[in-house]
């Protein structure tokens, strides 16, 4: 094994987003190249030079990263209409990050594989198996914060996942009406509870053809983390032997999101009988973008849920809302604002304060805990989901260990403020600004005794090395204040090749 590793931290694939295909180039393999450092003022990272990095930055640490890799894509298609098109192709990614710095350990490896599959596709579906960095829902995958359900902020686990990577057009509407659908099965490998798996799907509609100028979206998506066996469940009322159950017939209904056939029998108790087999999380989404000349813009919203007081839509107005501004126009002045994002996320009415177990929608959700897996909605120690609900361990110890008495999340409880933008000059770098603001209340089982404010910010500079083509110099520097997390300033600096 240490030898795999070995060969796999010399191979490297550059960005790639889920739910957005990559442009092909005529050119089918692709090559990778980064080595760089990070310098923090005290023992914690400022909060965005790692939210929604996939785990490739340590959470504490300075450190020094090399970042290698390959990739094989996908043949270009012709462009013409009357062209035969192969409907049948495979690629594959590799991508390694070896981190020297922070002492190692199962959250936070020394080599990360953030990228390590193969896909077939055949039409407009595709098949993949490995670990793929990803997110779900509807939004800006390039600024955004961090989607409410599945943001890219935790390491990537093996999936296998046969889905549509494109919108497909459904062909009596003439292109009016299209679909985008997925179906996943993964491995939560060396976690804290042993042998649980990740059950995820989605489906996604458009109204608009693609040529029109405004289109209209809608969807979900669904994940649940289930099965698996922890010491810590032995004894207790929710699991038989400390063991939770992994039959067909309970996959089956954690898929359907249907409660259990029985009460309680030999694979789980009364708790999974109450309650839906399975930690559940997912969001309902809608967008609205509008494609001028030169100029788009893109409107959308997530609607949270947990359990299904939130699909019920108790929990209004929980969720991330958010405005992209695209600049497509090539002229300008020295300096041109590519794409600005605003978004607002608010997670504090949790379908009211009061769990009634009794009532049909139970209310204080309780975002992203959960009884049975007592790190809630996360993956070795990171949030699978919007970056902003943290960990425990992450917050400032004086917070952390005083008003911890709401599990692995004792701040669910949040609003938000957040902005980003791209931009670059006619001759020089292009720059990427982060600035977030949030207020911090506890969680209903535990308030805070006053309101906590955070304030983060991250400036990138990205400055193409024209005597070596291919190569950028990225630098950038972060900073967090506030009441949150501890107080710090960190700076990166890298050099990558990508030809």
């Amino acid at each position: 094994m240490h030898v795999l590793y070995l060969i796999a931290s010399l191979l490297f694939i550059g960005q790639s987003l889920a739910w957005s295909q990559t442009v092909s180039s005529p050119r089918s393999m692709h090559y990778s190249a980064e080595l760089g450092g990070l310098a923090a003022s005290n023992d914690q990272n400022p909060f965005w030079l790692r939210a929604n990095q996939y785990a490739i930055t340590p959470i504490s640490g300075s450190f020094a990263t090399v970042r290698l890799g390959l990739a094989h894509t996908y043949k270009p298609q012709p462009d013409s209409a009357s062209a035969k098109k192969s409907r049948f192709d495979w690629s594959f990614g590799l991508y390694a990050v070896a981190n020297a710095g922070p002492h190692p350990t199962t959250a936070q490896p020394a080599i990360i594989l953030p990228d390590a599959y193969v896909t077939v596709r055949y039409g407009v579906f595709e098949l993949y198996g490995g670990n793929r960095r990803e997110v779900a829902g509807l939004g800006d995958t390039l600024l955004t914060s961090g989607f409410v359900a599945w943001s890219g902020n935790a390491m990537p686990f093996p999936k296998i996942q046969l889905h549509t990577p494109d919108f497909v057009p459904i062909g009596f509407t003439k292109k009016l009406l299209s679909f985008r659908v997925g179906y996943a099965h993964g491995w939560l490998i060396d976690s804290y509870i042993k042998d649980s798996y990740l059950h995820q799907k989605y489906l996604y509609g458009r109204i608009g053809k693609p040529d029109w100028r405004i289109q209209v979206y809608a969807g979900l998506n669904h994940q649940v983390q289930w099965g698996g066996h922890a010491d810590y469940l032995i004894g207790t009322p929710l699991a038989v032997n400390g063991s939770l159950s992994t039959s067909f017939q309970d996959y089956l209904s954690l898929v359907t999101g249907k409660y259990p056939d029985a009460l309680e029998n030999d694979r789980f108790t009364s708790f999974d009988g109450t309650n839906r087999l399975g930690n559940h999380v997912g969001s309902y989404d809608i967008a609205v973008e509008w494609k001028g000349n030169k100029r788009d813009w893109f409107l959308y919203h997530q609607h949270m849920y947990d359990d299904a007081s939130g699909l019920a839509l108790q929990n209004v107005p929980d969720g991330l809302t958010g405005l992209r501004y695209l600049n497509r126009s090539k002229a300008g002045s020295r300096f041109r604002f590519q794409r600005i994002l605003l978004e607002w996320l608010s997670t504090t009415n949790q379908s009211g304060p009061t769990f009634d177990p009794s009532a049909r929608y139970q209310g204080a959700d309780n975002y992203f805990n959960h009884s049975q897996y007592i790190q809630g909605w996360s993956y070795r120690e990171r949030t699978l989901g919007t970056p902003f609900i943290m960990p425990r361990p992450d917050l400032d110890p004086q917070i952390g260990n005083t008003y911890g008495g709401n599990g692995y999340y004792p701040n669910n409880r949040i609003v938000a403020w957040y902005a980003g933008a791209t931009g670059s000059f006619r001759r020089g770098p292009t720059l990427t600004t982060r600035l977030s603001y949030s207020r911090n209340f506890g969680s209903y089982k535990q308030p805070y005794p006053q309101v906590f404010h955070q304030l983060s910010a991250l400036v990138t500079a990205q400055w193409p090395l024209s005597q070596w083509p291919g190569t950028v110099l990225t630098t950038s520097m972060a900073l967090d204040r506030g009441d949150l997390l501890p107080a710090g300033f960190g700076s990166f600096v890298s050099v990558k090749k990508v030809w």
